[in-house]
């Protein structure tokens, strides 16, 4: 199993790595392998089931207890009050 993981206001959403991750893997892991990926401090950062809206709080759960599966989709948010915006200069 995998799952995809979007950055909160930034589009494409990617298959995370490692793509050995199932209903098995806890919450930790998953936000462990998003913060990695897209270079975003844990401890300011929490995930979102995309389809509830909920937040995954509990890191020690894994991925089942809450009812996700095969291709869930997540969004790393960040905890912080500050937003970060990306900006592309040229054309």
């Amino acid at each position: 199993m995998a799952v995809i993981v979007m950055l909160e206001g930034e589009l494409p959403p990617v298959v995370l790595p490692p793509y050995s991750m199932s209903a098995d893997t806890t919450v930790d892991e998953v936000l462990q392998s998003a913060c990695r990926f897209f270079k975003r401090d844990p401890s300011s950062s929490t995930l979102v089931s995309f389809d509830t809206g909920a937040e995954l709080l509990d890191g020690s759960r894994v991925l089942g207890d809450y009812g996700l599966g095969h291709w869930s989709l997540f969004r790393l948010e960040s905890t912080d009050s500050r937003k970060v915006r990306r900006v592309t200069f040229g054309a």
